[in-house]
């Protein structure tokens, strides 16, 4: 089950991936927390995505998965109330794909309020109810602590992974979203020893 096996012995820190310092708490359990710090407008964050679900769908029985928006600047903080007006209509699996194929393979502009709303209406989204989810105070709240654990975390950008708020790897660090999963797998299976 684990790529481990199969990967490179030699991924080491600072090369394949970086401690946070310090270290960040996790409410987890006994599982390895996964938190995935993404942007919609990010074509890396895009192409990841099938690699990291079938990696994330692997190790299902141990692992607690997290999303949150990556907001390291202004220009993240519009495409974050989208995921968390998602969140707060309870559709941000279904909202989730979609909206980065839009963005990403056809090039959409859903850069207001109200090309927004259009497409969250194309997905089954009462216009005024996604208007007032993403005007909503729980999202302004959630995405300040976006913001902050962005800090925390002390990502540059997105995609950014976190292992188990110890160690923390990124597209920067990997060749490959297939390298970006074994050094995951890698990680994990050091938390779990």
């Amino acid at each position: 089950m684990p790529v481990l096996a199969d990967a490179p012995v030699g991924f080491q820190e600072g090369n394949h991936y970086q401690l946070i310092d310090p270290p960040q708490p996790t409410q987890s359990g006994g599982k390895v927390e996964v938190v995935e710090l993404f942007w919609y407008d990010c074509q890396t964050c895009f192409i990841i995505q099938p690699d990291l679900q079938q990696w994330l769908s692997r190790n299902a029985d141990d692992i607690v998965f997290k999303r949150l928006p990556a907001v390291t600047d202004e220009r993240m903080i519009f495409l974050a109330r989208t995921y968390y007006a998602a969140v707060a209509l309870g559709v941000q699996d279904k909202i989730h794909m979609p909206l980065y194929i839009a963005i990403n393979r056809h090039k959409r502009k859903l850069d207001t309020e109200q090309t927004l709303a259009i497409f969250f209406k194309e997905n089954g989204i009462e216009h005024q109810a996604f208007i007032n989810a993403f005007r909503s105070n729980f999202v302004a709240v959630k995405v300040r602590q976006a913001r902050v654990m962005s800090q925390r975390y002390g990502i540059q950008g997105a995609p950014s992974i976190i292992i188990n708020g110890k160690y923390r790897l990124d597209s920067t660090l990997v060749r490959s979203a297939e390298e970006l999963v074994e050094v995951a797998d890698y990680l994990t299976n050091k938390v779990r020893q």
